[in-house]
């Protein structure tokens, strides 16, 4: 029953979009998700909104779908002024609910509400629709989806170009990465799925841990999945969750940030150009030996 009124939906989606397929080719829907809660998720959109909006000078929409959990604000460290609900109430127009945060523009999630399955479908369609019609003045919309595969999560990942998929190397985290992607593909023969492994303690265990998931999906579904990064294990993205600050800003030269630049350049296809040192910079890096 749930997967006809799935299918119901995605069908309602692609009808409503048929006719505004120009508007798509002008910006790149991203959705990231995640088999399980506690992966970091949120915390990857977050500075990937922030990176490539100000490292590689994008135009950004972040958009808190995690409905009925929404923390985007909670981390960015302002106040829920407006939200998604609103427009599902129909107090506001979705533009009039984008708030501009860190150089980038945000419509933040909000609480009270199990999941999307609780409102009208007609309304899911036209959130859908009007983040269509506005996707032209943006270069990327991010869609920070909540946890599992939820038909609040399939909504938003069914229409969009391509899904990160946030793992780490826990046994039950790839599991569940598994059972979300092969719920996708089997139902809706999505397939666009890109793999970021979290919280590792090197390279090596990275790779291993996309090679189980990669060799399992191979086998089973015939779909070969693709590595787009990794992050490591951060004390300095500890510090700043607690704080409330966004690391990739207050240090940008962590190898959690440098890996998050990586991802974006990647998606991009740019690559950051290093500014020269100047003379005195040139000159403290002899004295001192550092180079």
């Amino acid at each position: 029953m749930m997967e006809e009124q799935l299918q119901h939906l995605k069908q309602l989606v692609e009808k409503n979009l048929e006719s505004k397929t120009e508007n798509i080719k002008n910006s790149k829907f991203l959705c990231v998700a995640s088999g399980k809660g506690g992966v970091g998720k949120t915390n990857f959109s977050v500075n990937f909104a922030y990176t490539l909006a100000n490292k590689l000078d994008k135009k950004v929409l972040l958009i808190d779908a995690d409905i009925g959990l929404g923390n985007i604000h909670v981390i960015l460290n302002i106040p829920l002024i407006r939200s998604l609900k609103d427009f599902f109430e129909g107090k506001k127009d979705i533009e009039e609910n984008i708030i501009s945060v860190k150089g980038f523009d945000l419509i933040p999630g909000f609480s009270g509400i199990d999941n999307i399955s609780e409102l009208e479908e007609e309304k899911v369609v036209m959130l859908v629709n009007k983040l269509n019609e506005i996707s032209a003045k943006y270069d990327y919309i991010i869609i920070d989806t909540g946890a599992g595969i939820g038909k609040d999560v399939i909504n938003f990942v069914v229409p969009s170009d391509k899904t990160f998929v946030i793992t780490t190397p826990e046994p039950t985290a790839l599991t569940d990465a598994y059972s979300f992607i092969k719920s996708l593909y089997k139902i809706y023969n999505y397939k666009n799925f890109k793999i970021i492994v979290n919280l590792v303690k090197n390279e090596e265990e990275a790779y291993e841990t996309f090679n189980r998931i990669n060799t399992s999906s191979k086998k089973f579904l015939n779909l070969d999945l693709e590595l787009v990064g990794f992050l490591p294990i951060s004390e300095n993205l500890k510090k700043s969750v607690i704080e409330r600050k966004l690391v990739c800003e207050e240090f940008p030269k962590d190898r959690f940030s440098e890996k998050i630049l990586e991802i974006a350049q990647k998606e991009t296809g740019e690559k950051v150009e290093k500014k020269e040192k100047s003379f005195f910079e040139k000159f403290l890096s002899l004295i001192t030996g550092r180079v």
